[in-house]
């Protein structure tokens, strides 16, 4: 069954879902305009939702609102959110992924939200590239609640004690065939499936000065990389530092076929000596306090003719278009990207620039925000698997790096043609 055929039965089950259940939603027009319906993702049991629900309250006492809140997860929460758009009853409120706000607003679901944010007082806390994160073209669709980049980290003391430095360059870490064999231990790691995979990716095609995928000016977009033997080279160049690191061992022949939790556990336990990861990883301090206790926070390393570029995971508060109290989904979003808030909830992964903690664990974080970059506001379930594909490609089937980006290249183009979102 092809991709267009699956979309439309789920569009089709989520109208027939919601239709059957649609009797629990009110039709009276004056409790519809004082109740929120919030869709959340917060792992239960931790502080955050304990925290949410307080200020839900204090939100409702002091404004008058009922907020209906349920808590998915949010795999969960995308399938609801198709469901909800087809059926036409759609919540007033979600917490979205950076994943969310292309396909959504190619869908046509997602509400402008532009005037509001550009004269909330409070815009000037945000890092511009947050606030691009959240716009589309000219036009705002989310109010961030979450964000955090990537940064190298480094175990120091496996770089003190043997005869290399921290790597900075592309080049230093491709010097670093022997170091394996002097510690015992692998200098650098790559996530080769997963999540983890394109986000990875993405940042080493922007040390290039490439996009995944081009505004064409009008909405569109296309992946460019073909039209220029320069861009064409820059991205060969890529998928030949990915191979290079596997063939002189700086990287574990294992790492096609490794994600996040690996690559995360393999640091964390001492295993790999640098990896490019988020500040989650402070939590593992507890849990393995002597391997962690010697970690530092550095720039991602780029090549020699590149420049400094990190992944910026923004998440944002969404309106959906068609929601009954649009009114108060604002200002409930509001409250929830306010200092207090996220001075509680979200201290270390706050996109406030106002809200900070004095560890390392933010505030170096926080230094290489101004160089982030996130991916373009289209579809891209299917780009990301492309992206995971086109690694699979290069270490797995030793394709030549030419012909992977050739593949590639197309793939995008044709995801971005089958959605809709592809212009020339």
């Amino acid at each position: 069954m092809n991709k267009k055929k699956k979309f439309l039965l789920s569009m089709l089950l989520g109208t027939f879902l919601f239709f059957c259940s649609s009797c629990s939603f009110s039709n009276d027009t004056s409790k519809d305009k004082k109740t929120i319906e919030m869709w959340t993702a917060y792992t239960e049991g931790q502080p955050t939702e304990k925290i949410t629900k307080k200020f839900i309250k204090e939100f409702e006492k002091e404004t008058g609102y009922v907020v209906n809140h349920t808590n998915f997860t949010y795999d969960m929460m995308h399938d609801k959110i198709l469901a909800s758009a087809a059926g036409r009853n759609v919540p007033d409120l979600v917490w979205g992924l950076p994943e969310f706000v292309g396909e959504f607003n190619s869908m046509n679901i997602l509400d402008d939200i532009t005037d509001e944010f550009d004269n909330w007082s409070e815009k000037k806390y945000f890092a511009q590239s947050v606030v691009d994160a959240m716009t589309v073209g000219d036009k705002v669709v989310g109010i961030p609640y979450e964000a955090t980049v990537r940064a190298y980290l480094v175990h120091d003391k496996a770089f003190e004690d043997g005869s290399y430095q921290i790597p900075e360059t592309w080049e230093d870490l491709l010097k670093m065939s022997d170091f394996k064999n002097e510690s015992g231990k692998y200098p650098y790691s790559i996530a080769g499936k997963g999540v983890r995979c394109p986000q990875e990716m993405i940042v080493y095609f922007a040390q290039y000065g490439l996009e995944i995928a081009e505004d064409q000016g009008d909405g569109k977009f296309k992946n460019t990389w073909l039209e220029s033997d320069d861009d064409t080279n820059k991205a060969i160049k890529v998928f030949e530092f990915y191979k290079q690191l596997v063939r002189k061992g700086i990287v574990s022949p294992h790492s096609a076929n490794w994600g996040w939790e690996e690559t995360d556990e393999n640091f964390a336990t001492g295993i790999s000596s640098s990896y490019v990861t988020g500040n989650w990883l402070q939590e593992r301090e507890k849990s393995n306090t002597k391997e962690m206790q010697d970690v530092s926070i550095q720039p991602i390393p780029r090549p020699e003719k590149g420049k400094n570029a990190t992944y910026l995971e923004a998440k944002p508060l969404l309106v959906l278009k068609g929601a009954k109290n649009r009114k108060g989904a604002i200002e409930l979003a509001k409250v929830l990207a306010s200092k207090s808030y996220q001075s509680q909830a979200f201290q270390d992964r706050s996109p406030r620039n106002d809200v900070f903690t004095d560890t390392k664990w933010d505030t170096e974080y926080k230094k290489l925000m101004d160089n982030s970059i996130s991916f373009p506001p289209v579809t891209l379930s299917n780009i990301s698997q492309n992206m995971i594909d086109a690694l699979a490609k290069a270490l797995q089937e030793d394709m030549s790096s030419k012909e992977v980006v050739r593949w590639l290249s197309h793939e995008i183009n044709q995801s971005l043609k089958e959605n809709g979102e592809y212009g020339d």
